[in-house]
């Protein structure tokens, strides 16, 4: 190894941790209920993945859209408009925990609802599973 590489190496080092300091610089202050603080998401793997996308399409493509880009057919002058996910940077903003509070308790101020009463605790956890499938992986 050569001097050269090593320069090379440390300066992809750099751009990899300014990089992720630009991502949890964009992470939001999320007000979760106390047993949600911390908690990430249980099920993992391509089952719960596959589950998750059924789920979505089930009960959340109407606003979300079948890509998850918020251009659901039931979307159209909702304000705000439904998350776009595809892009990565709602994910990027926000944990396990709130995607999953979010999903079970509604959002107030948008036509967000609440699917405790509609979905298991299960299914709310493989919709995150899903949904983190969208975008590139980042730390959370």
């Amino acid at each position: 190894m050569n001097r050269r590489s090593v320069g090379l190496g440390g300066a992809l080092a750099g751009l990899a941790a300014a990089a992720w300091l630009a991502v949890a610089s964009t992470r939001v202050r999320e007000d979760l209920p106390g047993e949600l603080v911390g908690k990430r998401n249980p099920l993992v793997g391509p089952e719960a993945v596959a589950a998750g996308a059924r789920v979505f399409h089930e009960h959340c493509a109407s606003c979300h859209g079948d890509a998850a880009d918020g251009l659901g057919p039931a979307a159209d002058g909702l304000v705000p408009p439904p998350a776009d996910f595809t892009g990565g940077a709602v994910l990027v903003r926000h944990s396990d925990a709130y995607l999953y509070w979010r999903i079970s308790a509604g959002k107030p101020g948008t036509a967000m609802p609440s699917f405790h009463g509609t979905l298991g605790e299960t299914e709310r956890w493989q919709v995150v599973g899903y949904l983190r499938s969208l975008a590139p992986p980042v730390r959370r």
